[in-house]
């Protein structure tokens, strides 16, 4: 058997067990309640079942129960969580699900339950639910709120309905949701009063909501108050406190605008302490409600260095200085300020034995970095947005695909603030920088082949883009997530209209969701990760705007970018002289030619999926978890057709740990990667020459067989032979790697994969 074949049998092998371990996981009953723990001589829960519930489901009822099963994985001893019999709640469990169905309209519910041994001291428990005919809603009257300006639209999607099961907690849910629209538009002491009548003849319920409104009541006097305890004296003026807190005297009184305004003035991070109250004192009429503000000023400034290592970045350091009171109208400064590639980057290297990984990326022998000033309002007038202006400076790489040097640059933004449940940022980006990238890729990608479009591609030139993103969160964590799901969109355009050079015109939208769940209850400390990621660009977009995918938060299977299209740089090439006619055409024999460099080109199109599960380590579990995952993806250029890449999906699967650290988890992942190299068009890339008029020269030869490129001889003032323009086939594949270790690409990453 070959071995190729053997990796590919390996590799279906190692599939197949990844999925049957998250079909496993996924299989643990989601049904969990308060944890009760095992102690000596007590009875294990071994399962837990509802029979007959068809109003609720067995998630629903599990949270209404103390009664608990073990994870599934607890049998092993070594991981999952046990969890035992009470005999003191197991008999009020019958008491909280019938109290719970009479108070969701089931007045009539019984319940029983079944204790079956199913191993010494281990039991199932089953809850048999008779539900019962329903009550339902004949009728429902919500008064009192015809003098109220828009009552109709403040009862709008009311949660119970005329024919509807009668739903007490469906019936409170309703009333708050009006109270709360009620105090938020003008009507600060608003309450209601719930009513209702059963007849357990008919089955029938009528409920009615009197609510009362009260006065229609406005702001009046707002009085913003400094905290001098010990004699300390404000250093933000009460004009500027007025102004971030965006409350203005005859505005209608809004509950929700009041604590949107001490979120304000809290997330300035200038205050220690806000409070903002009613002014209750005598003779203010009803229709007014009287504000007073107290703050309590806290640190102005605050400084902020780290440091760490990556396997891409090698060393790098990060400062922060912020100003939290900087001027009236720019009242945050913030001054940042980055570095990486120290250790192997040019002035800051020496130490390129530590970052083995970092030393062959072809933009190593720079450091990157940033520094920028950034001054932000917390209040543009009164719009619910944040606004801030960046200007900046900054060199950036990305691995062996290009390197961008930006020698200044303005950003504008304007985002949703902190709490939105949509956050949501506008942006506008003006920048004058150049982009380095191989000779090979600017004729791969831009079919700028000769030195003179090459320079021309890579002068400083002017970059102005719109952009737009979207994120919905709904997380339970936003660090570390165990549940929920999140979004995001994004969105840039540059043309001539925003200010860019005719070479750096695109359109770009990418999209990616990820879900995560909690597997065998919370206590289990397992968790399944699903992630997606979708993108498109259009137009002649600069090298760093382009897709790319492959690495430690894609495809783990496949090295940084190398997932889609590439080129490569070969160290050697041979000539073939045609017998008759004497044409010189160049080539190199992929089977004994070595690769130089795998340079990633990116593409226009993405597409990318992950499934990941974590599972609780047997060793150290307060420390690691262990990971399973499969990664799939393919990044292809809808310009060029590749049968080789155009839109066919690669799987990898692998393994990896995770290490809990005060900073975030630490991802050790080894991706398995069963296919042949990517084909690719092959390059030649001569050493720089004088010509004989004294300027320097360097060619690029396309190598990549059959090409039939001729190469006409040196000619007087050349400093090598030229070669006629054209494509270069893609058709140049290396050598596959061989054995099963050689196919495994280790990665290491500080936080969540997606």
């Amino acid at each position: 058997m070959s071995v190729v074949r053997t990796a590919r049998l390996l590799t279906r092998r190692l599939a197949r067990l990844a999925v049957a371990c998250l079909l496993g996981a996924a299989a643990a009953p989601a049904v969990h309640a308060q944890d009760v723990a095992c102690e000596a001589g007590d009875r294990e829960v071994r399962a837990l079942r509802f029979e007959g519930n068809r109003a609720f489901s067995d998630v629903e009822l599990g949270l209404v129960v103390v009664t608990t099963p073990s994870s599934v994985v607890s049998r092993l001893r070594i991981v999952g969580t046990r969890r035992c019999l009470d005999p003191d709640e197991f008999p009020r469990d019958l008491l909280r699900l019938q109290a719970y169905y009479r108070r969701r309209g089931y007045p009539k519910a019984e319940v029983d339950t079944t204790v079956r041994a199913v191993a010494p001291n281990a039991v199932a428990v089953t809850f048999r639910i008779t539900e019962g005919a329903p009550l339902r809603l004949e009728s429902l009257t919500i008064a009192g709120l015809d003098s109220v300006r828009d009552g109709a639209r403040l009862a709008r999607d009311f949660p119970l309905r005329r024919g509807g099961v009668f739903d007490r907690n469906l019936l409170e849910a309703g009333r708050d949701s009006i109270i709360a629209r009620l105090r938020d538009t003008g009507y600060p002491a608003a309450d209601a009063l719930p009513e209702w009548t059963t007849d357990l003849a008919t089955m029938t319920a009528t409920a009615t909501l009197r609510f009362v409104p009260g006065p229609f009541t406005r702001l009046g006097r707002i009085t913003v108050q400094a905290d001098t305890t010990g004699g300390r004296l404000p250093r933000i003026p009460e004009p500027v406190v007025r102004r971030t807190l965006g409350l203005r005297t005859g505005d209608p009184f809004s509950a929700a605008d009041i604590v949107e305004a001490q979120r304000t003035l809290y997330q300035t991070d200038a205050y220690r302490r806000v409070e903002i109250r009613v002014d209750t004192a005598a003779g203010v009429p009803d229709s007014v409600a009287n504000l007073i503000v107290t703050v309590t000023e806290g640190d102005l400034r605050a400084a902020r260095v780290s440091a760490g290592w990556a396997t891409l970045d090698c060393f790098r350091t990060q400062g922060d200085l912020t100003s939290y009171y900087f001027l009236p109208r720019a009242q945050r400064l913030e001054l940042t300020g980055r570095v990486s590639r120290i250790g192997i980057g040019d002035p800051l290297d020496g130490a390129e034995d530590l970052c083995p990984q970092a030393k062959n990326d072809l933009y190593s022998d720079k450091l990157n970095y940033y520094l920028g000033a950034t001054i932000r309002q917390p209040r543009l007038f009164r719009l619910r947005r944040v606004p801030s202006l960046t200007l900046f400076t900054s060199r950036q790489s990305e691995y062996n695909a290009f390197r961008r040097t930006t020698s200044v640059g303005a950003l504008f933004s304007v985002a949703s603030r902190a709490g939105s449940r949509l956050p949501s940022t506008f942006t506008y980006q003006l920048e004058l920088g150049s982009t380095e990238a191989n000779a090979a890729v600017f004729c791969a990608v831009f079919s700028a082949c000769d030195r003179d479009a090459r320079e021309f591609l890579a002068r400083r030139v002017p970059l102005g883009a719109l952009g737009y993103s979207l994120v919905r969160d709904r997380t339970n964590d936003p660090l570390n997530p165990t549940s929920g799901t999140q979004q995001r969109l994004s969105l840039r355009h540059s043309s001539a209209f925003t200010g860019s050079d005719r070479s750096q015109r695109f359109s770009k939208a990418t999209l990616d969701a990820t879900w995560y769940q909690r597997l065998g209850g919370a206590g289990s400390g397992s968790l399944l990760i699903a992630h997606v990621q979708g993108g498109a660009l259009f137009g002649g977009a600069p090298p760093q705007e382009r897709l790319f995918a492959g690495g430690p938060t894609t495809v783990r299977g496949f090295r940084q970018n190398e997932l889609g299209p590439v080129v490569y740089l070969v160290q050697r090439f041979d000539t073939l002289t045609a017998p008759v006619t004497g044409e010189v055409t160049y080539f190199a024999d992929p089977a004994e030619v070595p690769v130089e460099r795998t340079i990633p080109v990116g593409g226009n199109s993405l597409v990318v999926g992950n499934l990941e599960a974590q599972l609780r380590s047997p060793v150290l579990p307060q420390l690691l978890s262990l990971a399973l995952f499969t990664d799939a993806g393919a990044v292809w250029d809808r310009k060029v057709r590749t049968a080789d890449i155009q839109g066919r999906l690669r799987f990898t699967p692998g393994a990896g740990v995770r290490i809990r650290s005060p900073f975030g988890a630490i991802r050790v992942d080894l991706g398995y990667n069963p296919y042949d190299p990517i084909g690719g068009a092959a390059y030649y890339v001569t050493e720089p020459r004088d010509r004989a008029n004294g300027t320097s020269q360097q060619e690029l030869y396309c190598v990549a067989p059959p090409n039939q490129l001729l190469v006409r001889p040196t000619r007087p003032g050349d400093a090598y032979p030229v070669q006629e323009p054209g494509s270069c086939p893609a058709d140049f594949r290396p050598r596959a790697p061989s054995g099963f270790l050689k196919r495994l690409n280790p990665s290491i990453w500080i936080g969540q994969a997606f």
